[in-house]
């Protein structure tokens, strides 16, 4: 298992601790001793809250961002996949979402975590909609694509204020594009999506100025000898090296 710390436990004994020491009578001559000891908490508060703020970004369900392979490769029954996928990438098998079974891909940059990609058959259309909305529980839905051509949700929403207008552009896109046995959708994190759909016009706005934790998902559909076959991409756009470098995760023993 992984994590981080300090949690925000330790946020509530210091307030504690701070807001006993405030509210305790003293006399004149131990003011130099209160002034240290309030000093140290009010540091230890501050550390403490600069270490949350970078607590690990959860990419998918347990799945931390930055996690090392070796840590994934002790903790699941892991197999090299890289004939399959990219060098490197790791899979199991028999994962499940929505209720239906997937493989599960993790890909990695220097051997830490930066992406989970779910594949999955889908046997009928009411399936890939059902994995839709499982998604749409915590993401909300910023493009559409059907090879060249795109939806971009943030654009025509902005231009379109009657929503039965709106339902109806986005369903008739979609109608052609599964036609065509080709369908790619685009999602951002319901919170980032609150924040960043207030200050853009387009999709391309969207990703301006981000914060590093927010997190996307790509959902593909596509039609191959007649079974079609969903794939999820989960992953954090804005993620660095140097993010990696400055905030490993550690083992929890």
């Amino acid at each position: 298992m992984m994590t981080s710390r300090p949690s925000c436990f330790l946020n509530k004994k210091l307030y504690s601790a701070l807001f006993r020491h405030i509210n305790q009578p003293f006399a004149p001559t131990t003011v130099h001793k209160f002034s240290i000891k309030l000093v140290t908490l009010l540091s230890l508060l501050l550390i403490s809250t600069q270490s949350i703020s970078k607590s690990p970004i959860r990419l998918y369900k347990q799945y931390l961002i930055g996690t090392p392979k070796v840590y994934l490769q002790k903790s699941y029954p892991l197999k090299d996949c890289s004939a399959k996928y990219e060098k490197g990438t790791l899979c199991m098998q028999k994962h499940s979402l929505a209720g239906e079974e997937a493989e599960i891909a993790f890909r990695f940059l220097n051997d830490r975590l930066i992406s989970i990609v779910l594949i999955m058959p889908l046997a009928d259309i009411s399936k890939v909609k059902k994995i839709f909305y499982a998604l749409k529980t915590q993401f909300d839905l910023v493009l559409i694509e059907q090879g060249n051509n795109k939806l971009d949700i943030i654009k025509i929403s902005t231009n379109t204020f009657n929503k039965h207008k709106l339902a109806k552009i986005i369903a008739d896109f979609e109608n052609e594009a599964y036609q065509k046995h080709n369908i790619k959708y685009t999602f951002i994190s319901k919170k980032d999506f609150i924040i960043q759909s207030r200050k853009s016009r387009n999709f391309t706005d969207i990703f301006k100025n981000t914060p590093m934790q927010m997190r996307a998902a790509t959902y593909s559909i596509v039609w191959k000898n007649r079974q079609v076959i969903g794939t999820i991409s989960f992953i954090v756009p804005n993620i660095t090296q140097s993010y990696l470098d400055q905030n490993p995760i550690v083992e929890d023993f």
